[in-house]
């Protein structure tokens, strides 16, 4: 079944065109190939779909059509084709849930923290770049305009949630949020980089954002329980997880490395560095993890152009279709670090036009501009899925980022 799915995909993208053209230090084609792989991501896309999610061969993708939504939001903003903006609109409002924090009643019972989390980032990017906003009725005694619905109110909804979450757990391993919050759920005793990674970089983004000082210390909060844990290490290399299971409390360490547990902190860092007026301390820190990602996720062996890749799995051809999609993350927060920190745009901008050129090579499948996952390899390797296209997506419009409008902060 998920092979005849994949070749329906690859039958509706064969009329999309040619193989997939880019200069990368042109504007306009940066745009139009950005425009092409969007077109990619929108096989997948079902409009008669009751909860607004991309079609995915199993259930527990919802994490991933919201990263989806975010990465068009990008594409909305850095290119201005509104194209996709009324489908972005209805998606998040059918996901946002009654109240308001992306736990909508339909996932709940298999949601996880970091799953929402991925949501959570498409209001906070919607809030960041001043987005059209979701319908939504004055709050219980609000005033007019002060909507439940808000993207602010709904990122500080589900950032309450987190810290409520934190403090249930903080009788092991003194803190750290788990990846699950379903008891019966697989992964309930495992604290792991991508869901600490993103309630440190929500924290730091509405600091940044609203100026609360609050956010910041929480923040600096998730950051020391996760370099204590070990998570973070001192040379900025991100480990994925450590359990809280019975007398484990996290004292073991998974080092598996993926790229968006790096990217979550990554942004989370820039995010301090803006709100701290440019803080030694974490240009430090965003200059470490942009070390660390440079020498982790771009070179290898095969791979002597140093164009990006997802080094457990890559090589072999091993990687799922949730690390298809990493790459987006990486590419992601990437660009928006080299926005927000002066000192590392050169080198982040190069990573990124290495790794765009090689991504659109890879756009040549069947004909047309279906991306592969293996970039550095000049073509097309034979596997794409929707993280192979929202990855490419994110890459290629990254190059946008300098010249698109800068991240908003709350009017004084």
């Amino acid at each position: 079944m998920k092979e005849q799915y994949r070749l329906l995909a690859w039958a509706a993208l064969a009329s999309l065109g040619t193989a997939l053209q880019l200069d990368i230090n042109d504007e306009t084609s940066i745009a139009a190939a950005a425009g092409e792989i969007a077109k990619g991501i929108y096989v997948y896309h079902n409009i008669d779909s009751p909860d607004g999610q991309f079609n995915q061969p199993e259930a527990w993708f919802w994490w991933l059509s919201g990263s989806g939504w975010t990465g068009l939001i990008d594409y909305t903003v850095y290119t201005n084709d509104t194209t996709y903006q009324a489908d972005i609109l209805t998606a998040l409002s059918k996901n946002v849930g009654p109240n308001f924090d992306f736990i909508p009643p339909e996932q709940a019972s298999s949601e996880a923290n970091d799953d929402q989390m991925y949501w959570v980032y498409a209001a906070l990017t919607a809030l960041e770049y001043d987005f059209e906003a979701l319908p939504c009725e004055p709050s219980e005694g609000g005033a007019a305009g002060d909507c439940t619905n808000s993207w602010l109110a709904i990122g500080t909804n589900a950032w309450e949630g987190y810290v409520d979450r934190w403090n249930k757990a903080s009788d092991t391993c003194g803190g750290g949020l788990k990846w699950q919050w379903n008891t019966a759920a697989s992964g309930y005793y495992y604290k792991n980089a991508v869901t600490n990674g993103g309630f440190f970089q929500i924290s730091a983004r509405l600091a940044r954002y609203t100026g609360n000082q609050t956010y910041a210390d929480w923040a600096t909060r998730i950051w020391d329980w996760s370099t204590r844990v070990g998570l973070v290490s001192d040379d900025f290399h991100v480990y994925d997880g450590t359990s809280d299971n019975g007398d484990d409390n996290c004292t073991a360490v998974s080092h598996d490395e993926w790229s968006y547990n790096l990217a979550s902190y990554l942004n989370g860092a820039a995010n301090m560095f803006a709100f701290t007026g440019g803080d030694q301390v974490w240009e430090d820190r965003v200059k470490g993890f942009v070390d660390t990602a440079a020498t982790t996720f771009f070179t290898s062996d095969p791979n002597p152009a140093g164009i990006m890749y997802e080094q457990k799995c890559e090589t072999d051809t091993g990687c799922t279709t949730d690390q298809t999609s990493f790459k987006a993350s990486l590419s992601r927060w990437l660009g928006k670090t080299a926005v927000l920190v002066p000192s590392v745009q050169e080198k982040i901008l190069g990573l990124l036009e290495t790794s765009a050129a090689g991504a659109a090579a890879s756009c040549s499948g069947n004909g047309n501009s279906t991306c592969g996952v293996q970039w550095f390899k000049g073509d097309f390797d034979g596997q794409s899925d929707f993280g192979t296209e929202l990855s490419a997506l994110e890459v290629v419009q990254s190059l946008l980022v300098i010249a698109a409008p800068k991240p908003a902060v709350a009017s004084p």
